[in-house]
């Protein structure tokens, strides 16, 4: 039985070092001729881009229709090309993520999707920062759904089509560092690792009883066992 794996990104594969976030407070400041300092503080973890919007502006008091919607994010995402490519940015892979994707992509029977708060233009500028775009078939993105439990059959139907096969909960796995995302796996019934490797200790996602919890991906054996040949293990 194939096994398919949808992966959050910030956090979990990655650290774009607070250039997303950054971007975000770039462009409210040019959509709302505002300061950042005036901002409230942006709760990320977890959050899709669609819930951070809709939150700035609630903040701001400013409606937040399909045109306004559109424009902030073509500001976002100039500023987010610009700082991940910026000489003195900061990010990082995470411990473990290029092997493991590496092992796990040879294995005919796992198959890699995301299951992420960013819109699609902002996973694909991050991905491809980092050289690992290609790895993953497709999955379901902020512009989806502004509450992340409800990405969960956005990304069941497109990896059903982008593999030909019809997915059930049960081949699904989901990879995060939140409790969100715990709750989303719960919410389409499949299962989650959970990686405390964001802003999550591991008792502190352990609270929230996920299939599995590690402190990172760094162990190569751990993971792929888990992820992988004994991933239908419950």
């Amino acid at each position: 039985m194939p096994t398919f794996l949808l992966f959050d990104i910030d956090g979990t594969l990655l650290d774009t070092g607070g250039a997303g976030g950054a971007s975000i407070l770039d462009a409210a400041e040019a959509m709302f001729a505002c300061s950042r300092r005036d901002l409230p503080p942006l709760m990320l973890a977890g959050a899709t881009d669609g819930g951070v919007l809709r939150d700035l502006f609630s903040a701001v008091g400013k409606a937040l229709t399909t045109e306004a919607r559109a424009e902030f994010l073509q500001l976002y995402l100039g500023f987010l090309k610009r700082r991940l490519h910026a000489e003195d940015f900061a990010g990082r892979l995470l411990d473990g993520v290029p092997e493991l994707l590496a092992q796990l992509s040879r294995d005919s029977q796992v198959h890699l999707g995301l299951l992420t708060g960013n819109v699609r233009a902002a996973a694909q500028l991050k991905l491809e920062r980092f050289g690992i775009h290609p790895f993953f078939a497709d999955g379901a993105f902020g512009d989806d759904a502004d509450d992340r439990n409800h990405l969960g059959p956005f990304a069941l139907r497109r990896m059903s089509q982008a593999c030909g096969h019809e997915l059930h909960p049960d081949e699904v796995i989901l990879i995060g560092d939140t409790p969100k995302d715990i709750a989303c796996a719960k919410a389409i019934g499949a299962r989650c690792l959970a990686v405390a490797t964001g802003q999550f200790s591991r008792s502190e996602l352990e609270l929230h009883a996920p299939w599995r919890c590690l402190e990172n991906l760094a162990d190569l054996n751990e993971s792929t066992s888990l992820l992988s040949k004994n991933s239908m293990i419950r």
